[in-house]
């Protein structure tokens, strides 16, 4: 009998799922949670700023709290004149919790329609280069791992 062997991670280590959307075309999503709700985030490292779907913040977070933005925003695939901003009161990833950070908050309805297409799973956020870099994000693409300092 075979016995199927399950991966330990340390309490540092935040499983990544990386996804092969096209011959050599990768993606990397991990779990995370804002305001105590869990989300699905695409890890993006040129992203300069971490963003939440708008359609997530309005079903699932329920605030009015969102302000404004004078900053264009560009993202995957587009260019937005105008953007949003909120403070979360929280954001963990895996045992790393940030409290009252700003984030940026966009519709990701094109991007979740790209991933449609290719059959992946819809995200809600976007993990950006502001936590990666404060953070010290060592990715480990063999293991499947982020670690982040406290």
């Amino acid at each position: 009998m075979i016995k199927k062997v399950k991966k330990i991670l340390t309490k540092k280590e935040i499983p990544l799922e990386i996804r092969e959307l096209q011959e050599d075309s990768y993606h990397v999503f991990l779990k995370a949670k804002i305001n105590g709700k869990v989300m699905r985030m695409l890890l993006d490292t040129g992203a300069s700023k971490t963003v939440v779907d708008k359609t997530f913040v309005e079903t699932k977070l329920k605030t009015s709290k969102v302000k404004d933005s004078n900053n264009p925003t560009s993202s995957l695939h587009a260019t937005v004149s105008t953007s949003s901003i909120m403070t979360a009161k929280s954001i963990e990833i895996g045992t790393v919790k940030i409290e009252n950070y700003v984030v940026a908050v966009l519709d990701l309805t094109h991007v979740n329609q790209t991933y449609d297409s290719v059959k992946c799973k819809p995200i809600q956020g976007i993990l950006g280069s502001d936590i990666l870099v404060d953070k010290n994000a060592v990715i480990d693409y063999s293991k499947k791992t982020m670690k982040l300092k406290s």
